[in-house]
């Protein structure tokens, strides 16, 4: 009976460290389309037990117990796959900026493929992030669903003026992971709102119209409200900020320029919170504070279902692979036909026409004939000689 015991709670501490493993044993800040794969496979199941550390709490680091065999581990694995999104319930560690390490027991969706600052990855999101936000794709991997594609690109383009720029991170997504510098590893915390990156110096227009409750401070915030929604709009690391305090504004006034004020790169942070505010909720804190903004952007920017797919982690590999056979039958054309060039006989040049005699037969210039000299008239004699 002991033994059996040992045996279950060894495939359960398996299982429990292959839902992180995607996260985990990835560089950071996440998991790359590539890896989405490899999570499925009999080698994922050698690092399990070091993915199983920051999902645990002191206490069971210590009594962690034993793996099970590599065949029955790989057949947990393959039966991953996922149809329905799940809420995975864990305690996990958070480290900030700073190195301080907090632990404490979340819910989240686990490993969800979403941008993050120049490149997709496998990456949480908080679970107070409405269901609807999210999909499943063909291959079991969570997905963001088209429409929060279609409301970020609306405020993309009322925050710029223009269809230019990106949607860099989106409501509610973990930010990257860090060590403490002794072996552990952690997020930095919740994403609060919406990261839209264009160029420094970008105009910034206000995506709601309202009264300005803030006009700087050491983030570069700017807070409007819009009673109209009962919420507050708040832009962070503006710079050149032209708006003050207690100004009326319209959706589509400029209001500042996009900087990098109380960051360390230049992008804007939209966050929405529900009533009037003047400040926006703790930096990367370890739950999620702020209001989801879809449903009121949807409604304010008049934002209908464009009918695109969603961006899923099967997609881009299939993406990436018809890139790359087309890329190599290019390669491979490009050879074949410089190796066609470099067997061919070389052309031989015929002549039809020979020389005329003016050009000296193309062995010497020409030598002009002399000229005939004409012979003198005869002279006779006079008459009656």
């Amino acid at each position: 009976m002991k033994k059996r015991m040992t045996a279950a709670l060894a495939a359960a501490s398996l299982l429990f460290a292959i839902g992180a493993l995607a996260e985990d044993n990835a560089a950071l800040p996440g998991t790359r389309a590539d890896a989405v794969a490899a999570v499925n496979t009999p080698a994922a199941v050698a690092q399990a037990q070091s993915a199983a550390q920051e999902t645990q709490t002191p206490d069971e680091v210590s009594a962690a117990p034993a793996a099970a065999p590599k065949e029955e581990a790989a057949e947990a694995v393959a039966g991953q796959s996922r149809s329905t999104l799940e809420i995975t319930e864990e305690y996990r560690w958070f480290i900030s900026q700073y190195n301080h390490i907090r632990g404490r027991t979340v819910r989240y969706y686990d490993n969800v493929y979403a941008y993050n600052h120049g490149d997709y990855v496998l990456t949480p999101f908080d679970s107070r992030v409405p269901e609807e936000y999210l999909t499943v794709d063909e291959s079991g991997t969570y997905a963001v669903a088209p429409i929060v594609l279609d409301i970020t690109d609306a405020m993309r383009v009322a925050l710029y003026g223009g269809d230019h720029g990106e949607v860099s991170m989106l409501y509610g997504q973990y930010c990257e992971r860090r060590g403490d510098g002794h072996g552990r590893t952690g997020f930095t915390g919740v994403h609060e709102g919406i990261d839209f990156t264009s160029a420094p110096e970008a105009a910034l227009f206000a995506i709601l119209g309202g009264e300005v409750t803030r006009a700087g401070d050491s983030n570069g915030t700017v807070a409007v409200y819009n009673a109209e929604y009962d919420v507050t709009v708040l832009y962070l690391h503006c710079e050149e900020i032209e708006v003050r305090r207690g100004d009326m504004i319209e959706a589509g006034a400029y209001i500042a320029q996009e900087g990098k004020k109380g960051s360390d790169g230049t992008y804007t942070h939209v966050e929405m919170r529900v009533g009037r505010h003047t400040t926006s909720n703790p930096y990367r804190n370890t739950i999620l504070e702020s209001d989801c903004p879809y449903p009121v952007m949807q409604a304010a920017l008049n934002v209908a279902e464009s009918g695109r797919q969603p961006v899923t982690a099967a997609a881009v590999m299939e993406a990436q692979r018809m890139r790359e056979e087309a890329e190599a039958a290019a390669r491979a054309a490009a050879e074949a036909a410089k190796q066609e060039e470099e067997s061919a006989e070389p052309e031989i040049e015929l002549i039809d026409v020979l020389p005329s005699a003016g050009d000296g037969y193309g062995f010497a210039e020409a030598t002009a004939a002399p000229e005939a000299t004409a012979a003198p008239e005869a002279t006779l004699p006079p008459a009656g000689k």
